[in-house]
């Protein structure tokens, strides 16, 4: 049994310091990579890290190393990183549909630029499922903002760069219910209020014929004590197939096509986890 752990796994930080193309840049700082541990549970060790490095200019470079990250050298990371074609991992922007192209002027401690997942690149290069999760979000978020809502994160744009989608640029928002939960408790939120404001959306979201499919604490922020709905990477039509499937334990089955009755169930689960925080909370539990 494996899992991966590490730094936050959809965004990587952008190098400031060196070119877009060439030979791979030189690793000053383990500060400009996203290192990731596959860690085998039943050994409590690491089997193997995977790191990358995207540039001022969204070029990715990838690594990988059956080596201890605390045993890697700078020198040993900058050797192992290798150019990541972009067909790998951003799709063509469609030639049949008017994207919304994210201000130039944005930067990243205003917004949250949500790049390509690479965390299991190792296993899903040469698969096409990553640059077709970047299009299919991306398609989903625009259509979702022409018909915003108070409680779904909002939509800047995308980044294009080399007539490719690198990037979906959204409203940057700092806690999840999930953090708020383990660290001060979600006991001061007005849980019947959250609960409403949560199902308007994903009501709204149904009434443009969209299901979520991943609806849990994790993909839910609080912005000012209200609740909003974050990551559509699972969200598509009804009935459609998925590629990214929804979250053990917040499914009631193993699904594979997005339907309505996934958000239903999901929402039901998240009102008896919001009554065990709470009950968590009144018995003076530690969070």
């Amino acid at each position: 049994m494996s899992s991966s752990r590490g730094n936050n796994l959809d965004v990587a930080p952008v190098s400031q310091t060196v070119e877009t193309h060439g030979e791979p840049p030189t690793i000053s700082s383990l500060q400009d990579l996203t290192i990731v541990e596959a860690w085998d549970l039943d050994t409590n060790s690491s089997k193997y890290i995977t790191f990358y490095l995207v540039t001022a200019e969204e070029v990715v470079y990838f690594g990988e190393s059956t080596k201890n990250k605390k045993d890697m050298t700078l020198e040993e990371y900058s050797s192992a990183l290798k150019l990541v074609p972009d067909s790998e991992i951003y799709p063509e922007t469609p030639k049949d549909v008017q994207l919304t192209l994210a201000p130039e002027s944005l930067a990243e401690d205003t917004a949250y630029f949500k790049r390509p997942g690479l965390t299991s690149y190792e296993t899903l290069r040469d698969t096409g499922y990553v640059p077709k999760a970047v299009l299919d979000e991306t398609l989903i978020m625009e259509q979702i903002s022409k018909s915003p809502h108070a409680n779904i994160v909002g939509y800047y744009g995308c980044r294009v760069r080399r007539c490719r989608i690198t990037a979906i640029v959204l409203e940057r928002l700092d806690q999840t219910l999930e953090q708020r939960a383990s660290t001060s408790g979600v006991q001061d939120l007005d849980h019947d209020r959250l609960l409403a404001e949560l199902e308007s959306a994903v009501d709204h979201l149904h009434s443009l014929g969209l299901a979520h499919n991943d609806i849990k604490p994790e993909n839910i922020m609080i912005r000012n004590g209200v609740p909003v709905l974050i990551d559509f990477g699972s969200c598509q039509p009804f009935g459609k197939p998925l590629q990214s499937l929804g979250t053990d334990g917040w499914c009631e089955e193993v699904f594979f096509t997005s339907e309505r009755k996934h958000d239903l169930y999901s929402l039901a689960k998240l009102r008896d986890w919001l009554h065990t925080q709470n009950s968590k909370g009144d018995s003076g539990e530690m969070q």
